[in-house]
């Protein structure tokens, strides 16, 4: 089966939708043991180039969104969910309307099944108490500094390289002038 996106996605009796809100237990998490997320779509089947099989949710985890800007977007997000019509939230209007929320992407594996455990839906009306009261867990500096260290290594990889070239170029100019030299002798 080829790579498919899915928003809409029935998982342990509850269905997600793109856009919806959720929290749930996650076992293989690395900061964020219980996190509450934006459902975006989940991605299935098995990559037409590499054969490897993709089992995973994508979403938004409010966690890694910046304290000032989570209830700025949460309320702006609550405007889109009150017009009327089907809802997709995809990567392009993602990055398009929200570019600041991209650190806060994450990937959560739902096979093998026990890694999501106690999924539930967040009520709409219920939504700003729960993701208010997510506001002592802030992964966002811990990402920014992650962000900046490899800013910085590749900056100096890059000086690394440069002065390792330069030093080839004055190794070979060294050498053609030696041999210039040996000629005109």
């Amino acid at each position: 089966m080829p790579l498919k996106r899915v928003y809409k996605k029935k998982f342990k009796g509850v269905t997600l939708e793109t856009g919806h809100f959720y929290k749930f237990k996650y076992q293989a998490w690395e900061n964020d043991p219980k996190p509450t997320i934006i459902f975006m779509y989940s991605i299935e089947g098995i990559h037409p180039n590499t054969g490897h099989q993709w089992r995973i949710i994508q979403a938004i985890n409010f966690s890694y969104i910046p304290r000032a800007m989570r209830k700025r977007f949460l309320k702006d997000w609550m405007k889109e969910l009150d017009k009327p019509g089907q809802i997709k939230f995809t990567w392009i209007k993602l990055l398009a309307r929200w570019p600041y929320l991209k650190p806060a992407i994450r990937r959560y594996f739902f096979k093998p099944n026990y890694y999501i455990q106690k999924l539930e839906e967040i009520p709409i009306d219920q939504a700003e108490k729960i993701i208010i009261s997510t506001w002592m867990k802030d992964f966002s500096k811990k990402i920014t500094t992650s962000i900046l260290s490899k800013f910085k290594k590749a900056i100096v990889s890059r000086q690394e390289d440069k002065r390792k070239k330069d030093k080839r170029k004055e190794k070979k100019k060294k050498i053609l002038k030696n041999e210039i030299l040996k000629r005109k002798k």
